[in-house]
């Protein structure tokens, strides 16, 4: 009777996305994030709440931007920063692909770009708080969104094999 309740499938699913989840926070953290741009990193773990948003649907979008944030919360050092923001990039991410725009790459890319915009806007911004706003941290905001461009495409392909099994 317990069995017939529990849909396997959701559950194979979700180990699997929570898997892709902390690949991306490991590669961010630890492999990735190291490389640098003119002195900036990439921040490619909103592309990983856009594409399971984009492949799952807006509720497990915004429940696993929650770990996205949480775990990048705690890896990056800030306080609530990431909990707040990828939840709504997830949920909204789900709401476009659902609703508004197709899944495919291309569309996919145009969401992560804005995903990335967003989050350095809100850096720049909780940065500004502290010590005025700077040319400077417009520039670094424009580079590291274009820099985590390309890592976003590769993060495309893993989310869609979990999503969408076969195609």
């Amino acid at each position: 009777m317990l069995r017939d309740l529990i849909n396997l499938k959701k559950l194979r699913d979700a180990a699997l996305y929570l898997l892709f989840c902390a690949a991306a926070v490991f590669l961010q953290d630890s492999v990735i994030g190291p490389i640098r741009l003119f002195g900036v990193s990439m921040m490619f773990v909103p592309a990983a709440a856009v594409a399971v948003g984009y492949f799952a649907g807006g509720v497990w979008g915004a429940a696993f931007g929650l770990v996205l944030g949480f775990l990048s919360d705690i890896s990056f050092g800030y306080v609530a920063l990431f909990v707040a923001l990828f939840p709504l990039l997830g949920f909204f991410a789900g709401v476009l692909s659902r609703w508004y725009v197709n899944a495919g790459l291309f569309a996919y890319l145009c969401t992560c770009l804005a995903a990335f915009a967003i989050t350095a806007a809100v850096q720049v911004l909780f940065a500004a708080l502290g010590s005025g706003l700077t040319a400077s941290m417009l520039v670094t905001a424009l580079i590291q969104t274009l820099w985590s461009l390309p890592m976003a495409a590769v993060l495309y392909y893993p989310a869609r094999a979990i999503g969408r099994p076969g195609a």
